[in-house]
C-alpha cells in the first residue's frame, strides 16, 4: 500500500509538470515587429500589442501607424508593423508648409507627398528621416528667360533667386549693371529677366584754345590805321568727355572736366589814335538860276550848308539829273522824285514845271523823314531809295 501510494504521488507530480509545461508554451511566444521597415524578433508573454510594444520599448504617438491596432490579441507567429510618425517643416517655392508623414527616408516621403524627383531638395533623398522634426526646402524646375550680352536662352532651373540662377549661369552683374528683376527675389515659372550692361569711360582729347587779339593804342599812328606787332598762338585744352553705353551703343556724352595745358599766346596789335587831317571839301559850282543854284539857297536858308548840300546834290542827281521833268514808270516825278507826283501839288498848281516848286517839297519831306539831307543819302545808299 505505501508502495502504491508512492507510485500515485509520482505520477501525480508528473502530471503537475507535464501540465505547466503546456501551460506555459501557450503563454511565451514570439512575435515579428516591423518597425519602420526594419525586422525584430520580441520573445513575450504579452497577450495584445500594446504589451508587446511595451516590452520592445516602443511608444506609440498620436502620429504614428500601427497594425493591427494596439488592442488586438497577439500569438506566436503575430507580425505588428509599426510606422512612426515624422514631422516635416517644408518651404515649397518659398511657401512653409508643415506635414506629418510615416515613411523612413526623405524620397519615400516626396513620393508620397506627389513631389517628383527633379524638384530640388535641400536634404538628400536617400536620408533616413529622423524622429525629430526635419526642416526641407523643395524647388519645382521652373522655366526662365535669361537676355544678357546679345543672347537670349531658356533654361530649366531650381535655383532659388535670380541672383542663384545668374551665378550658375557664369552672368556676372556689375555695379552699373540694369537687372530687371530684384536680385534677391524668388524665381517664377515663365520669367524673364534681362540684363543690360551700363559701361561708362572717360576720353581725354585735346582741344585748340583761340588765342586773344590784345589792341594797343598808339599815337604815333593814325586812327583807323594798325599794325601786328607780336603773333598769336592757340593754346591747347585737354577735354575729360564721360562717355556712357548701354549694351554697347553709346547712348550719352557729358564733359566733366577741362583744364588748360597750354596757355594760348595773345596777338598784339597797335591801334592809331592820332586825328587824321580833314581834307577841304571845295563847294560845289553851280550855275546861277539852275535847279541846284535854287537848291543850295534853300537848303542854306534851313541852316544847311555846304557838306549837306553835297548830299543832296549826289542823291537827286541820281535819282533825277536834277530834270523838272523826270519821270518813272511807277508814277515818280521831277527833281525829288515824288511819287506819286501830284503829292508836290499842295506845294503849287506848277509843280509839273516848276523847280523851285518841287524843291520846296523835297527839302521838306527829307526834313521831315530823315532831319537832313546827309541822313536821307545815307539811307539811299544803303537801300536805293529815300
Amino acid at each position: 500500500m505505501r508502495r502504491s501510494m508512492k507510485y500515485g504521488l509520482y505520477a501525480a507530480v508528473l502530471a503537475g509538470v507535464v501540465g505547466a509545461t503546456v501551460a506555459w508554451a501557450n503563454v511565451d511566444k514570439t512575435v515579428t515587429l516591423r518597425v519602420d521597415g526594419e525586422v525584430q524578433k520580441v520573445h513575450t508573454v504579452a497577450g495584445s500589442v500594446r504589451g508587446v510594444l511595451a516590452v520592445a520599448h516602443l511608444p506609440v504617438g498620436e502620429h504614428d501607424v500601427i497594425a493591427p491596432d494596439l488592442n488586438a490579441r497577439v500569438h506566436n507567429g503575430s507580425q505588428i508593423v509599426l510606422r512612426r510618425g515624422r514631422l516635416l517643416h517644408l518651404n515649397v517655392d518659398g511657401i512653409p508648409r508643415t506635414i506629418w508623414v510615416t515613411t523612413p527616408t526623405v524620397a519615400e516621403a516626396l513620393t508620397q507627398l506627389g513631389y517628383s524627383d527633379s524638384d530640388y531638395t535641400s536634404v538628400s533623398r536617400d536620408k533616413r528621416l529622423p524622429l525629430s522634426p526635419t526642416a526641407i526646402d523643395v524647388r519645382s524646375p521652373k522655366h526662365v528667360r535669361i537676355t544678357a550680352d546679345g543672347k537670349t536662352r531658356t533654361v530649366t532651373t531650381t535655383a532659388p533667386t535670380v541672383a542663384a540662377l545668374l551665378g550658375q549661369l557664369g552672368i556676372a552683374v556689375g555695379s552699373q549693371d540694369m537687372l530687371s528683376a530684384v536680385a534677391s527675389s524668388p524665381l517664377r515659372d515663365g520669367e524673364s529677366i534681362d540684363v543690360t550692361r551700363i559701361k561708362s569711360n572717360n576720353i581725354v582729347k585735346n582741344h585748340p584754345v583761340p588765342f586773344p587779339t590784345k589792341r594797343v593804342s598808339d599815337p604815333s599812328m593814325y586812327v583807323g590805321d594798325s599794325k601786328l606787332v607780336t603773333h598769336g598762338k592757340n593754346g591747347v585744352e585737354a577735354v575729360t568727355t564721360a562717355v556712357v553705353y548701354v549694351d554697347g551703343k553709346v547712348v550719352g556724352r557729358t564733359i566733366v572736366r577741362r583744364v588748360v595745358t597750354t596757355k594760348p599766346v595773345p596777338a598784339v596789335v597797335h591801334v592809331g589814335t592820332k586825328a587824321k587831317p580833314t581834307p577841304a571839301t571845295p563847294p560845289i559850282t553851280v550855275d546861277p538860276g539852275s535847279a541846284q543854284d535854287i537848291a543850295k539857297k534853300l537848303a542854306a536858308q534851313r541852316g544847311w550848308g555846304d557838306d549837306q548840300f553835297s548830299c543832296l546834290f549826289q542823291m537827286w542827281g541820281h535819282e533825277s539829273g536834277w530834270r523838272v521833268n523826270a519821270a518813272n514808270p511807277s508814277g515818280a516825278y521831277g527833281i525829288p522824285q515824288a511819287l506819286p507826283g501830284d503829292k508836290m501839288a499842295s506845294y503849287g498848281a506848277d509843280w509839273q514845271t516848276n523847280p523851285t516848286t518841287q524843291i520846296k517839297w523835297g527839302l521838306d519831306y527829307i526834313g521831315g523823314r530823315y532831319s537832313t539831307p546827309c541822313g536821307a543819302w545815307s539811307f539811299w545808299q544803303s537801300n536805293g531809295y529815300y
